[in-house]
């Protein structure tokens, strides 16, 4: 009965966070959220409290005007944690993930509010000796010409067209000259484009894209290497393709996502708006995916289904967003943000995350978070290599 019960509390987790900030949810799910509520009193407490909005504001501006260390915030954090009342703790869990930094409703919270556990007032972990900063907004441009610069600093944004590839500001970066540009971000590293056309393009880290300084066929062709969010200019005349890692994405106006990492072990396509068409580039088969659907590439085929598409897309928005990611595919990706090396020798392979975690904090708050999560230890080596221990 209890993991029914620690079962059904994590599936209620995301509806939740999707009603607080008011997403549309199906007739499905908001039948379940109101099974939830009419099961205790103790749901319907907690309901009120999460959707009174002056209660919330109270504690946004709270934290917001704290104007303390991240170790201040998160003293503070705890003694709102422990205050015995059910839905003060709820509230003050998700004011604080949403404002301060750490986890919103989470596996965290739920076991917290189960067990009635206080947790640590220590954030930093004893054993990581020395902390990370996260990735930041940098990348290299490389020019068919074999022109290359380096894209760091306050500019996050590069533009490109009729006079050429330039910063946001209108700072120049190189004069027009019709040819292909390579936008690589490093580990630790995001960037973000808008190409000629007005279609912008967010980087993850570890990533590129290659595209031409002016589309002039009766195509818009970049190829993609690991993760970009694609937010496409609507041109009927011409449709817009993305290559990556053995299929292709067509489309005319749309947002979608693409993760396509060689380590990961799916090639996901998400789509927010509009529509794609995907095209295995060996089979030769293709698909039309609707807003909300999600393509995996598997064995030169393609298996859709539906998901929440926030989580895929949380990265643009600087977040990790986990909904039931096992523990390696989150390891991966602080791999990438972090520059850190993982071992997984010693990874249980049946943790699942439920977590939304700001990519602005250092590395040891969210090791902090994912311990109290998982119940493992971590430990950082020389060589930033990380250890995992039960």
């Amino acid at each position: 009965m209890e993991e029914d019960a620690m079962f059904k509390g994590l599936e209620i987790v995301p509806l939740l966070k999707k009603y607080i900030r008011g997403l549309e949810l199906s007739i499905a799910e908001k039948e379940a959220v109101e099974e939830w509520i009419a099961e205790s009193d103790s749901n319907r407490a907690t309901f009120q409290y999460l959707t009174d909005d002056y209660l919330l504001a109270f504690d946004l501006l709270e934290f917001e005007e704290s104007n303390s260390t991240t170790e201040q915030q998160l003293e503070k954090f705890n003694k709102l944690v422990e205050d015995p009342k059910p839905s003060r703790i709820w509230l003050h869990l998700v004011s604080a993930a949403a404002v301060l930094f750490i986890i919103s409703i989470s596996v965290w919270i739920y076991r917290y509010y189960q067990s009635n556990k206080i947790i640590d007032s220590e954030v930093v972990i004893g054993n990581l000796s020395e902390d990370i900063l996260p990735g930041t907004d940098k990348a290299a441009l490389t020019f068919e010409d074999g022109k290359v610069i380096e894209l760091i600093g306050d500019k996050k944004t590069i533009k490109v067209d009729d006079q050429g590839t330039s910063y946001l500001d209108g700072t120049s970066i190189s004069t027009n000259k019709v040819q292909y540009a390579t936008l690589t971000t490093p580990r630790q590293g995001q960037y973000k484009v808008t190409l000629p056309d007005g279609t912008k393009v967010w980087l993850n880290a570890e990533s590129s894209l290659k595209y031409p300084t002016k589309f002039s066929s009766a195509k818009r062709y970049v190829e993609l290497k690991g993760e970009g969010y694609f937010e496409v200019a609507h041109d009927r005349t011409k449709p817009f393709i993305v290559a990556s890692n053995g299929q292709q994405v067509k489309v005319l106006g749309t947002k979608f996502n693409i993760n396509s990492y060689d380590n990961e072990a799916s090639l996901l396509t998400t789509l927010v708006s509009g529509s794609v068409e995907l095209s295995s580039l060996q089979s030769k088969e293709f698909v039309k995916l609707k807003p909300g659907e999600q393509a995996n590439l598997v064995n030169d085929g393609f298996d859709i289904k539906s998901v929440d598409t926030e989580p895929f897309t949380a990265w643009t928005k600087n977040e990790f967003q986990f909904n039931g990611a096992n523990l390696q595919e989150v390891l991966r990706q602080l791999e990438r943000w972090y520059d850190i090396h993982v071992d997984y020798s010693h990874i249980p392979k049946d943790i699942v995350v439920y977590a939304t975690i700001s990519r602005d904090k250092k590395l040891s708050t969210v090791l902090y978070s994912l311990e109290k999560i998982s119940s493992l230890k971590f430990q950082l080596n020389k060589g930033r290599r990380l250890e995992i221990n039960e």
